[in-house]
């Protein structure tokens, strides 16, 4: 389990160097669309889709890093409001709920991309699987991230710490 936990970290360190660079990428692509719109009269073609996919991109990946981190507020506002009594409860069945969420997203994410794999963006003519890829991958991240605060080992969480 221990490994487990440590191929999790690892995974989310990488996870957030990409979303990192992703976001440097971003601003780059809305910055130069900026400039080539109002100082050069020449507006990027590819520039405000570009920026969409990467926000999409990040948006998931983003998620995945929050769900590592605990960050989302949901979970945190259901274990408050919890009874004391109740709350390795409550944090054990909203951990439940959250997978199969994931799972959920996980199917149906992979199927989409089976059924757009062969249409294209209209301005960088790549395949919409790319674009669609960030939904189920983000769902693997945060099914992992699940799963490692789910196992006994993650004493930093405990029973009360599960959500």
């Amino acid at each position: 389990m221990q490994r487990f936990t440590r191929f999790v970290q690892l995974v989310d360190r990488a996870c957030q160097a990409v979303v990192a660079a992703l976001v440097c990428a971003i601003v780059a692509v809305v910055f130069a669309q900026v400039i080539f719109r109002y100082a050069v009269v020449r507006p990027l073609f590819w520039g405000d889709e570009l920026a969409r996919y990467l926000f999409i991109w990040i948006s998931f990946l983003g998620a995945a890093v929050a769900m590592g981190s605990r960050l989302h507020y949901g979970f945190d506002y259901l274990m408050e409001k919890s009874p004391a009594a109740l709350r390795g409860v409550v944090g054990i069945l909203t951990s439940l709920l959250a997978v199969g969420f994931f799972l959920v997203c996980l199917v149906y994410g992979v199927q989409s991309i089976a059924v757009v794999s062969a249409q294209r963006s209209p301005a960088l003519q790549i395949s919409m699987a790319w674009v669609y890829a960030a939904l189920p991958t983000g769902s693997v991240l945060m099914l992992l991230h699940l799963v490692d605060q789910m196992l006994p080992s993650a004493g930093k969480y405990g029973v009360e710490g599960v959500a």
